[in-house]
């Protein structure tokens, strides 16, 4: 007898407190630096790779991100689109991987060999980045001379 494979479904109420949490972690990096529309400003962590932080909009109730992740040691670049939205206090990675934007679910099987939990996975690999950077790392302003060390 085979058994039947159920269909992926998002757990929701860990996917909205994973989100909730990543709100509360960006906030305290970007709120150490203020930062206007296609501003920047990178999180430098000892032989790692730096996280660059951009502004790209900003509305009463939301605010949009790029966070690219590079390393001048390795060939690595990779860029996520994160959305704010400040009334329900959830950050949510928008796209990730360098494509385009995430559905809530893929389907399975898929060409791109895509997880059916990618965004989830996506979202969890940003609380631990900010965690990381939270912990070990330093703020430098792009735009500014300003150096802020996270605590």
């Amino acid at each position: 007898m085979t058994a039947v494979k159920r269909k992926y479904t998002p757990n929701l109420k860990e996917f909205m407190a994973l989100c909730s949490s990543n709100y509360a972690k960006l906030s305290r990096i970007v709120n150490l630096v203020d930062i206007e529309l296609e501003q920047s400003f990178s999180v430098h962590i000892d032989g790692q790779p730096n996280l660059l932080i951009s502004l790209k909009q900003r509305s009463e109730h939301t605010a949009t991100y790029e966070l690219l992740q590079e390393s001048q040691n390795i060939s690595l670049k990779r860029r996520y689109l994160v959305r704010m939205y400040h009334d329900a206090k959830v950050a949510e990675v928008l796209s990730g991987l360098n494509q385009g934007m995430l559905p809530p679910v893929f389907p399975y099987p898929n060409k791109q060999m895509k997880q059916p939990d990618e965004k989830i996975q996506l979202n969890r690999f940003l609380a631990e980045w900010l965690n990381f950077c939270l912990e070990f790392g330093q703020s430098h302003s792009l735009n500014k001379t300003q150096l802020v060390f996270f605590d």
